[in-house]
């Protein structure tokens, strides 16, 4: 019952909100402009979404690129500032090659996102900082370095940080 969820959160206090519900172009299944409008009704925003899209290969490149300029359109329709990623495929744990390859899509994902005015981001879990490519590439710190901040920036989940063994102040 997301009209309840929202309302409830509200009473709480919080101001915002970051929906892990955007499918098919909608949020918890109500057009992106119907969910902003449950939101402003309980005096919130959407802040950012979670959304998960594999990085494509050659078959599904343009399929994929097309996803991405629909859910940015929505994500704006329903006001969020940010989009955010909470995964990437099996390859980039995998292989440096396979790591690069998201790095890369990242940072493609994320000039799309500029360009219409707003912000792509990357949300670790512990196994960014617990699985070392080539027994010694941390791969959080391979992301920091071979994506570019002017288009992909970085919402460090602390509590993730810490189990995965990195101190998030360093």
């Amino acid at each position: 019952n997301v009209p309840a969820a929202i309302a409830k959160v509200s009473k709480m206090g919080y101001k915002f909100v970051e929906p892990y519900g955007y499918k098919d172009g909608k949020f918890y299944g109500m057009e992106p402009a119907a969910f902003k409008a449950l939101l402003e009704a309980d005096k919130m925003y959407m802040l950012s979404s979670l959304v998960d899209q594999d990085a494509p290969d050659s078959a599904n490149y343009e399929e994929t690129m097309a996803w991405w300029d629909a859910c940015i359109d929505a994500h704006i329709a329903g006001g969020a500032t940010f989009i955010v990623t909470p995964s990437m495929g099996r390859s980039a744990f995998e292989s440096l090659e396979g790591l690069k390859t998201y790095c890369d899509y990242f940072n493609e994902v994320g000039a799309k996102c500029n360009a219409k005015g707003i912000r792509f981001g990357y949300h670790n879990h512990s196994s960014e900082f617990t699985t070392k490519l080539d027994s010694t590439i941390v791969i959080y710190d391979y992301m920091l370095q071979n994506t570019d901040p002017a288009k992909v920036m970085f919402e460090m989940d602390l509590s993730w940080a810490v189990k995965g063994g990195a101190n998030p102040v360093d």
